[in-house]
């Protein structure tokens, strides 16, 4: 293979300066110079732009938020906040000799207020025999009961003040667990209330 001649070797380095003076002149461009006008229609698609390099403030009003769909159907009417009055006392079922202690203390009830909470109220005593662990003071009916076992702290005693430990369970059963265990016996079961779910 002959070796180029010298004119043909100066020609292609020509050749090559020229191509390369006009590549810098196009990736040089000075800042701003290139607008919407100079810009052909569509010409900058996505594939174009650099991630995370636009702004959701660089878009049209509809291009942030999305075309706004048909209006859905409306809600049921909400409360005012109000949850109404509570309902009336009842009296509470008592069981064995579980009674209410007497005047002027409240007597052993039950009511639920316009939310749905259950509330107690009373003073308690056994009538005949000595408060014992497990029993059952008074059962609340179905509507009244919890879901599952609660515990509560409540006044009580006898000669000396004590504090009771009183259970509700899910089968309505109101249950002295702790207290005062005399024939002088009290359980208050003012401080009780829970919800039925």
């Amino acid at each position: 293979m002959r070796r180029p001649s010298f004119p043909t070797v100066i020609s292609l380095i020509a050749l090559f300066v020229a191509l390369g003076g006009t590549s810098y002149a196009v990736i040089k461009l000075p800042a701003k110079s290139v607008g919407a006008r100079e810009l052909k229609s569509n010409a900058v698609t996505s594939g174009k732009i650099r991630d995370r390099s636009i702004r959701t403030s660089d878009l049209a009003p509809l291009a942030r938020t999305g075309p706004r769909g048909p209006r859905g159907a409306a809600g049921p009417p909400g409360t005012s906040g109000d949850v109404g009055a509570p309902e009336p006392w009842k009296p509470l079922a008592f069981v064995a000799s579980w009674t209410n202690y007497g005047a002027p203390y409240a007597t052993g009830a039950y009511r639920k207020d316009g939310a749905g909470r259950v509330y107690l109220r009373g003073l308690l005593a056994k009538a005949a025999g000595i408060p014992a662990a497990y029993d059952v003071m008074a059962i609340l009916p179905p509507g009244y009961r919890p879901s599952t076992r609660y515990l509560f702290g409540a006044g009580g005693g006898g000669p000396m003040d004590l504090y009771s430990r009183i259970d509700v369970l899910a089968n309505g059963e109101i249950t002295f667990m702790a207290g005062a265990t005399i024939d002088a016996d009290y359980t208050s079961l003012d401080n009780i209330s829970f919800w039925t779910d």
